[in-house]
């Protein structure tokens, strides 16, 4: 088994971590050539590979990582890596227990597709982002790892996501975690985040934040109103993290889209 390390450490360069509830992101970094000895991890975690590769070594087998190659490692795993000639980026997540499934206690590799699409997307923000956001990306991730199904089943929409959903439309500007909300419907929350994109088409994260620029739209039509107060008022964490997000759906910033208001209707 080797060394055994707990919950958030890691071999190489930590260079930011951050904890929402029981998810803990870490961007770290490893040396070139650097080959790291038999170990395994207290906590299962799954990583994304996005510079440089290694040889990785599993019971018997072997996996060769590459950049957006995406890895699940369930709890006690032994491994070893051999990196190769340059340094090696990787993003690195483990889960806590609240969020295993019993479909996720075996190792899964991926290589590209949309599943590191996701991780790059949940690595953007791990750097800004909120705790919906992040969580619901997560959770996204893991209903891949676990294989399961995305596509309509044509069953009707049960009566517990209406009424998360509905949760959603009154609280937006509250600061919500998507394990609470599914707490509060009493469903998974890895489940909860499957069944919310299989019928709105838009992961919770998403949801919250369509939700959240609309109500910012509206607001911005009063002069009166400062976009630091705006931003708080509409659940973002500060002007700058409204300022990054309106201008990534609408093209414009909350000032530009004031400026525009003001002589659409002179």
């Amino acid at each position: 088994m080797g060394r055994r390390l707990e919950g958030g450490r890691f071999f190489g360069r930590t260079l930011r971590k951050r904890s929402v509830g029981d998810l803990t992101m870490a961007d770290v970094v490893y040396p070139a050539g650097t080959p790291l000895p038999l170990h395994c991890h207290e906590r299962a975690y799954f990583c994304l590979i996005r510079r440089g590769g290694y040889t990785e070594t599993y019971g018997r087998r072997m996996r060769e990582c590459r950049p957006m190659t995406l890895v699940f490692h369930p709890a006690g795993e032994s491994h070893r890596q051999k990196f190769s000639g340059s340094p090696v980026a990787s993003f690195n997540v483990e889960i806590g227990g609240d969020w295993l499934t019993s479909n996720l206690d075996q190792p899964a590799e991926f290589h590209g597709g949309s599943i590191a699409d996701l991780g790059m997307k949940l690595f953007g923000e791990f750097q800004h982002g909120g705790a919906v956001e992040i969580e619901a990306l997560a959770s996204e991730i893991m209903v891949a790892i676990a294989g399961q199904s995305e596509k309509p089943t044509g069953d009707p929409q049960p009566r517990w996501l209406r009424e998360a959903r509905d949760l959603l439309d009154a609280r937006f500007r509250e600061r919500l975690t998507l394990r609470g909300i599914a707490h509060e419907a009493r469903i998974h929350p890895v489940y909860f985040a499957a069944a919310f994109r299989r019928f709105y088409h838009r992961s919770v994260g998403e949801y919250l934040r369509w939700r959240r620029l609309e109500y910012v739209r509206a607001k911005l039509s009063e002069p009166e109103l400062s976009l630091a107060e705006i931003a708080l008022d509409a659940g973002f964490a500060d002007q700058s993290h409204l300022t990054r997000n309106f201008k990534r759906f609408t093209g414009r910033t909350p000032g530009e889209y004031r400026t525009f208001l003001r002589f659409k209707t002179d």
